[in-house]
């Protein structure tokens, strides 16, 4: 991966700034707090680092695919058998979602 290249995930981002034996020096943003941070990571580290922000990203997807359809008229239980999840948890993430949406569009 190039220098400087900029890697987009779900509340910030990170760049390369530098490798120096085989470690990658890498100046992270998070969106939500607004702080920079610089550290050091092995390639190991740094596709561990991507592999959590991957699954982050599928989860959110997940969630909203569940709030959307359970919106449009489906059941948390037909939901729950279709996920693996118990309808109780289908209906935590529904409210949840609700009321980021809700947020959303203030």
């Amino acid at each position: 991966m190039p220098l400087g290249d900029v890697i987009k995930f779900k509340d910030g981002s990170y760049d390369i700034r530098g490798v120096v034996d085989g470690r990658y020096v890498v100046r992270i943003r998070n969106r939500k707090t607004g702080k920079e941070v610089y550290r050091v990571w092995t390639e190991a580290e740094r596709a561990e680092f991507d592999c959590k922000q991957d699954k982050a990203m599928d989860l959110e997807d997940r969630n909203c695919q569940i709030y959307e359809r359970n919106f449009s008229g489906e059941t948390y239980v037909s939901l729950s058998r279709e996920f693996g999840l118990s309808p109780g948890r289908v209906s935590l993430i529904c409210a949840r979602q609700a009321r980021k949406e809700k947020v959303a569009h203030k």
